[in-house]
């Protein structure tokens, strides 16, 4: 005698295969957070060079508008402080002065003042930092 062999239905999921998918999707997930995590730690860095920058560009600008016999332009002097936003602490700025001669004019003495001024941030062991020169006139 001949069995019939009953044909079961082959529709739906396997244990296996649904293991695998929850495997597949979590593994995605994962990745999509540490994404979102590299993403806001690039922001937040850019942010604070966006500061740093912004900083360093105001130094300029106040120190642009003194005399030049100010202390703060005296040749060979560096200048610190703190930059604070929002009563909070956020960058060190430095800002050097040295005597500079323009070789446009050839008179070989320092007739302008170069001005560099340095902000540093950052918790890491190298600090990052921006740096901007200007020439001002000497006299």
């Amino acid at each position: 005698m001949a069995r019939a062999h009953s044909r079961r239905s082959e529709s739906g999921f396997s244990l296996v295969e649904a293991v695998v998918a929850t495997g597949i999707a979590t593994i995605a997930v994962l990745a999509l957070a540490y994404s979102f995590g590299n993403a806001r730690g690039l922001v937040n860095r850019y942010r604070d060079a966006r500061v740093a920058l912004a900083a360093a560009q105001r130094r300029l600008e106040i120190l642009g508008v003194l005399d030049a016999s100010a202390p703060e332009l005296q040749a060979g002097t560096t200048h610190q402080g703190d930059v604070v936003v929002d009563g909070a602490t956020v960058a060190r700025e430095s800002w050097t002065v040295i005597a500079f001669d323009d070789p446009a004019n050839g008179t070989g003495q320092a007739d302008l003042k170069q001005v560099t001024v340095t902000v540093s941030w950052g918790a890491g062991a190298p600090a990052e930092q921006v740096q901007l020169a200007r020439l001002f006139p000497a006299r």
